[in-house]
């Protein structure tokens, strides 16, 4: 009877850090992951751009992963690298896809993020539930996900308006009950 129930607090156990490990986790060795698939198909892609755009999506999603793994004491450095990533991504899909592909991929991308193994508010670290992050935190983020990208001269230029962005401009996804509240340092 011992060994029964040592067995099921394992297995328990075993479980519930399965369940936190979920957080944030992607299938990085898939040769064909369902994410990528579905968006090499929406946007009509050649067989050289897919395995081109497979490639980059997966490198830069793991190294943004690592990134919002660390500890909190690391955020605003984290998400300056994370915010550096994500555009040299998008940098290297402008390449390799033409400006129809790019738009699609970029409405495709703000609807659901999980399409290019990423995600919005990485600052919501199950581990850490207390913690708020900076203003910097929140500006780098917006920064990415609501800049306009335009294409003008055969160049893509990302267009944020710095100068009027405050804490709380835009909706934010929500920390433990779904909502966002602002720190000590965010104005009212």
């Amino acid at each position: 009877m011992k060994r029964v129930s040592i067995i099921l607090m394992v297995v328990l156990f075993c479980s519930l850090q399965g369940h936190a490990q979920f957080w944030i986790s992607f299938g990085w060795n898939e040769p064909h992951c369902q994410n990528c698939l579905w968006m090499e198909q929406a946007i009509r892609m050649t067989n050289r751009q897919a395995a081109e755009y497979h490639k980059i999506i997966h490198r830069y999603g793991e190294k943004i992963e690592r990134e919002a793994r660390r500890h909190y004491r690391y955020w605003d450095q984290s998400a300056q690298k994370i915010y550096k990533l994500r555009m040299e991504r998008d940098r290297k899909l402008q390449r390799i896809l033409s400006p129809s592909q790019f738009r699609l991929y970029v409405r495709f991308v703000r609807e659901t993020p999980t399409r290019i193994h990423d995600w919005r508010g990485w600052y919501n670290n199950p581990h850490y539930p207390n913690y708020r992050p900076s203003s910097s935190c929140h500006r780098y983020e917006d920064h990415y996900w609501h800049c306009r990208w335009e294409y003008t001269n055969n160049r893509w230029f990302d267009r944020f308006d710095d100068g009027k962005w405050y804490p709380g401009k835009y909706d934010r996804p929500g920390h433990d009950n779904g909502q966002w509240r602002p720190n000590k340092y965010d104005r009212p």
